[in-house]
């Protein structure tokens, strides 16, 4: 459902900024409050789900997201729909971490690589049917109805979570920790305020750097904070293992250079050259089939390189691939486009597989729900700066008239430029780390002795 929904509104960007009679670049911010209410909320998800039990909190979380969907679609303006996009955020932050914990304790570690594999090649099922989706539903429906599409699968999966998930006991939780949820969320909002403030054709730049100097503040407060608490909301003591801060690090800077992709390929393909959607929306699908192509290896290409290799060597060709889309004309043919998107979906399916499982690698079972609230955190924040940083790119080297964008395919080429490089940078975090870190992520079952653990933790036998 967070694929189907994170995905299927990139292609009906154009459409919707007409019918609400904004410039397309603005519509990022519905993107942006989404995936930031992700990164707000997911922190206090276990918390939440110790204090109610995980399969309320779960169903709880469904039906809250199906229900904001059912409000995106009626809304009649772009600031209720930010405020319905941020409360369908809140549904997915409950639904998205407590999901991969259920993983994280049900496989064994050396399972987990391949287990996490199986989990992304179903997500890339709904990322490749976001776009298709997407563009068909806008060019035969309307755009509203992108977001109606949930309800049907939220009403599934809500009688699916009753009949498959343990009705598990709340525990005793501790005092919620009102400060640091004030100081980390507040900070990561007002950070990501900043840089799409920036992006406006009409920015304050003045205003929107002191809101960024204050984001600023407010997370190196919290991180000076958190460290005198003894269960923060974020555990930044996590950070001093080595492989989860590199991990960690690497998914913030990569993400922050490709993540805003899927925004800025429909926006060339319509707005650019001129697309219908459903036409945009058939050419990203590749990046789905590329995700999915390239699982099935990802386990035994880890296991020959290993990660250090992998990991150096893949963002250096994910940034090639990002330079591809500067080749995008209009005299491009769709089906070379196709191709372009084809290897970028391989490529960070790789990149992917690498950097979300290493963070894994030498945890202890306690802090195995810490560090999935981080990574999942994490990956959020990263996404939806990295829409901000697409935006901003655009705004930086697109000539404005009348207050409006000129997007011509230039511009995209120069911001693809710009993220290429942003993302070849970006290796010299892998740099640090060895050879042999990883390798028990990579060891098959017959050399990991095995280990009893209770597999039907939250799932009924």
């Amino acid at each position: 459902m967070d694929a189907l929904d994170t995905t299927i509104i990139n292609t009906a960007i154009p459409a919707m900024a007409r019918s609400l009679q904004v410039n397309p670049v603005d519509l990022k911010i519905a993107l942006i409050s989404y995936l930031l209410s992700l990164a707000i909320f997911i922190p206090i998800s276990g918390w939440i789900a110790d204090k109610w039990g995980i399969k309320r909190v779960i169903i709880a979380a469904l039906a809250l997201f199906t229900v904001s969907s059912l409000w995106c679609g009626y809304a009649h303006s772009l600031f209720e729909l930010v405020i319905a996009r941020s409360i369908q955020g809140l549904g997915g932050a409950l639904m998205l971490p407590l999901g991969r914990l259920i993983i994280l304790y049900t496989f064994q570690r050396h399972e987990l690589v391949d287990a996490m594999n199986r989990v992304i090649m179903v997500v890339s099922v709904g990322v490749m049917l976001g776009p298709l989706a997407g563009g068909f539903i806008t060019d035969h429906l309307s755009w509203h109805w992108i977001f109606w599409v949930n309800i049907p699968v939220g009403l599934l999966a809500i009688g699916l979570a009753i009949y498959w998930l343990k009705d598990t006991a709340s525990r005793k939780v501790r005092p919620f920790d009102m400060v640091g949820f004030v100081l980390f969320g507040g900070g990561l909002a007002a950070l990501t305020f900043s840089l799409s403030d920036l992006s406006e054709s009409t920015a304050n730049e003045s205003t929107a750097f002191l809101i960024m100097f204050l984001s600023i503040f407010m997370l190196m407060s919290y991180f000076l904070y958190s460290r005198k608490q003894q269960h923060p909301i974020v555990n930044v003591a996590l950070f001093r293992i080595r492989t989860f801060q590199i991990s960690v690090m690497g998914n913030l800077l990569s993400r922050l250079s490709f993540g805003g992709v899927p925004f800025l390929l429909p926006l060339l393909l319509q707005v650019g050259l001129g697309y219908s959607a459903q036409l945009s929306g058939l050419l990203l699908v590749p990046i789905a089939l590329g995700i999915l192509a390239i699982k099935a290896i990802s386990l035994p290409i880890l296991r020959f390189t290993g990660y250090k290799r992998l990991l150096l060597l893949n963002t250096v060709l994910v940034s090639f691939s990002l330079l591809m889309f500067r080749q995008i004309d209009a005299a491009t043919p769709a089906y070379l486009i196709a191709i372009f998107t084809f290897i970028f979906g391989l490529l960070i399916s790789l990149q992917y597989s690498g950097m979300n499982s290493l963070g894994y690698a030498e945890l202890s079972a306690d802090d195995m729900s810490a560090a999935t609230s981080i990574v999942s955190t994490m990956q959020q924040i990263a996404q939806s700066l990295g829409v901000a940083v697409s935006a901003l790119l655009l705004r930086y080297f697109s000539p404005a008239e009348a207050g409006r964008f000129l997007l011509t395919p230039t511009v995209f080429h120069q911001t693809f430029l710009a993220l290429g490089v942003l993302t070849f940078f970006s290796m010299f975090i892998f740099l640090r780390l060895k050879p042999q870190d990883g390798q028990q992520m990579l060891k098959s079952p017959v050399q990991v002795a095995p280990k009893d653990k209770d597999k039907s933790l939250f799932l009924k036998d």
